[in-house]
């Protein structure tokens, strides 16, 4: 058993972090649930309590419902053609290729440029660039209109926008994963006669499913609270069709004022990701028991 002086020792080591945890994370939490449950409106000092009204009023906004709707699809095809992607290339590059080093660069790079800036870059894209390459490629008119103001891929557009910025972040994650398995265990397959294919997916696939299980995990955590994309390039729109949860937010707690509405939108958008992400880890450790 550990002495007093001991336990008290690493109390007080702990405790820098514990005070900056309560102050950020638990006491703002703790404030916005009980924020949910009024009738706070902007900077009004005044208040009270209305119980349950606020969540029912999200749930019968139909703009709010569809925000979960837009989220989810960006998500889902974000983390599927993001990590899709990623671990392409990484396969790309485990190879015995010219360059690795120079392509490993360029595809990070999108990688530490802001979000922001990436938005306004892909809003010209989307708006510009693309329409004139159409134009000049003598295609139909309705691929030389913006993409951006196409309700029924606008969503999507913003996912590949996505998926451009994050790749190379996810990439070397894989390939940090690839170059760890044994060479002895590749020459031992080669040997055997295994073929490539059979290197892929019996071997190095199977021994970097948890990595990619993690990678899905980390990328859906991360796509889930978008922001800046639909912020930036187009407002929500058109007809609110990019419009994400957190952008419902900002928009119902900075446009709106509705301070009591927007907590409560914040909570639900809580669960979600909770429920979401206790639903992937559930799958990752089912998958390391099998393996």
């Amino acid at each position: 058993m550990k002495p007093k002086g001991q336990n008290m020792f690493y109390f007080l080591i702990l405790l820098p972090a514990l005070l900056l945890f309560t102050v950020f994370f638990i006491i703002p939490v703790v404030q916005s649930l009980s924020l949910s449950f009024t009738d706070a409106y902007g900077m009004r000092p005044n208040y009270k309590f209305i119980g349950l009204e606020n969540y029912i009023t999200a749930f019968k906004d139909r703009s709010f419902i569809d925000t979960i709707s837009a989220t989810l699809k960006f998500t889902i095809t974000a983390v599927v053609l993001g990590n899709v992607i990623s671990l392409i290339l990484a396969l790309l590059l485990d190879t015995k290729i010219r360059a690795k080093s120079f392509l490993r660069s360029i595809f990070f790079i999108p990688n530490v440029m802001s979000l922001l800036v990436v938005g306004y870059v892909w809003s010209f894209v989307y708006s510009n660039a693309l329409p004139d390459l159409f134009e000049a490629l003598h295609l139909p008119a309705s691929w030389q209109a913006s993409i951006l103001g196409n309700p029924d891929i606008v969503i999507y557009a913003l996912a590949v926008t996505a998926v451009w910025n994050v790749a190379g972040y996810y990439m070397i994650i894989y390939l940090a994963a690839l170059q760890g398995i044994s060479d002895d265990l590749m020459e031992a397959a080669k040997i055997d006669g295994a073929r490539t294919k059979d290197i892929l997916f019996k071997i190095k696939l199977p021994l970097i499913s948890p990595i990619i299980v993690m990678c899905l995990i980390l990328s859906t955590a991360a796509h889930i609270k978008i922001f800046e994309l639909p912020f930036t390039m187009t407002s929500g729109g058109p007809a609110g069709s990019s419009m994400t949860m957190v952008l419902k937010i900002y928009n119902t707690a900075f446009s709106a004022n509705q301070t009591g509405l927007a907590t409560a939108q914040s909570t639900i958008f809580f669960l979600l990701i909770a429920g979401i992400t206790l639903i992937l880890t559930r799958l990752m450790k089912s998958r390391e028991e099998k393996l």
